[in-house]
């Protein structure tokens, strides 16, 4: 058994992807995209590829947070569990002293696309700058910068 460092699930040995919260368990390899051409998998595309695996490069780490998006996630901290979707724990990433609430923002696949939403955050939810209103529903698209709070990150479509 494994046992997942983000939430604590118990996964069968081999798995690579937590079966409740979607955190990798093991090293995931990072392709490079090919820029150019019409392919909607290009770098600044809004499309997920069918593994629907994203990398989160939280700025000043080194190494990106995979994490494969099912359904949908929450971005926060410890409190913010519940049962209608696993929580992608930032604690690890001093994500209190960022400003991050404990349910930040939402994280919900539809199809081949990824959407955000902030879930009424203290501090704020930022795409590229700009600050989401509650609940609204926006794109994320390969190499947009998220901040929750004043926790910056870089996304990135496997």
């Amino acid at each position: 058994m494994q046992i997942c460092t983000n939430c604590g699930t118990e996964n069968l040995d081999g798995v690579v992807f937590c079966e409740k919260c979607g955190v990798a368990l093991v090293a995931v390899s990072i392709g490079t995209k090919q820029l150019g051409g019409e392919s909607p998998m290009a770098a600044g595309g809004e499309r997920l590829d069918e593994e629907n695996i994203i990398l989160l490069h939280i700025h000043g780490e080194q190494d990106p947070l995979a994490i494969q998006v099912t359904d949908r996630v929450i971005l926060g901290r410890t409190g913010g569990e519940t049962d209608n979707a696993p929580l992608i724990n930032l604690d690890e990433h001093d994500a209190e002293n960022h400003g991050v609430s404990r349910r930040h923002a939402m994280l919900t696949r539809e199809g081949d696309r990824l959407y955000i939403s902030d879930l009424g955050s203290t501090n704020h939810t930022y795409l590229n700058g700009n600050q989401l209103q509650e609940h609204d529903n926006l794109v994320l698209r390969d190499g947009d910068e998220l901040t929750l709070g004043h926790m910056r990150m870089k996304v990135f479509y496997k």
